[in-house]
């Protein structure tokens, strides 16, 4: 609707832009034809017509620009600005939308675990949406950094996420989860989910839940990228 907006906007500048032209050339020819007696109304007249001309031509202009910008948006394919990654109910809802896969890559993914995938029988149904994911047969896929990549203080996470991975692949065998290990510092974070992706940078010694992201269709050039990169890691971990 926006988009449409803003063409309506510019179309009709268009035509007030060509009403304000011919008015002026033809009060123009009017007064250097001669054909008119009192020449003082209609110079007034055409100053009032060539000053409004100026004002539509410098609103087309803007009007110009703000489309193309949103024109270029449009192309990234950009869905909503995540400022934060720390509404728990956003996630859960993403996670449930999964109909084939679930690919992630963060620094411990021990959030996502924890608010996700708790196995306690005790446990409300909105945690364990990632368990009812596997249930449906999505294919879960987690990138994550070797423990000697992560700070000391986040190793334990590290350790904790690889035994929950454990705990759940022996009681629930069949489950299309898979967790890989790459040799570097993490740096990008992707959170993709069928045909839709969250990708945003890492930010040394601050939580990703507090670092912005953009929440893309895969079919965005940017979120192509980052798939890209997260199928070469994922055939390069271990």
């Amino acid at each position: 609707m926006e988009i449409l907006k803003k063409n309506v906007k510019i179309k009709t500048s268009v035509i007030i832009i060509a009403c304000l032209v011919f008015a002026v050339i033809l009060i123009g020819i009017l007064l250097w034809g001669g054909r008119v007696n009192d020449t003082n109304i209609l110079s007034t007249i055409l100053g009032s017509l060539f000053a409004g001309l100026i004002v539509a031509i410098i609103q087309f202009v803007i009007a110009w620009q703000d489309y193309r910008q949103t024109e270029k948006l449009k192309k990234l394919e950009l869905l909503e600005v995540l400022y934060t990654r720390s509404n728990r109910t956003f996630y859960e809802n993403y996670i449930k939308q999964a109909k084939q896969e679930i690919n992630m890559m963060g620094v411990t993914a021990s959030r996502f675990f924890n608010d996700f995938a708790d196995d306690d029988p005790n446990a409300t149904a909105n945690a364990k949406v990632l368990l009812d994911a596997l249930r449906r047969d999505v294919n879960v896929k987690i990138l994550l950094p070797d423990s000697e990549f992560v700070d000391e203080s986040k190793r334990q996470e590290i350790e904790k996420v690889k035994q929950l991975v454990a705990n759940i692949k022996s009681k629930y065998q069949g489950y299309q989860l898979e967790v890989r290990y790459f040799k570097h510092i993490a740096t990008h974070s992707i959170f993709n989910v069928d045909d839709k992706s969250i990708v945003g940078p890492v930010f040394p010694e601050l939580e990703s839940k507090y670092t912005p992201a953009l929440y893309l269709r895969n079919s965005s050039p940017l979120a192509f990228k980052y798939l890209s990169y997260f199928k070469n890691e994922w055939k390069k971990a271990e």
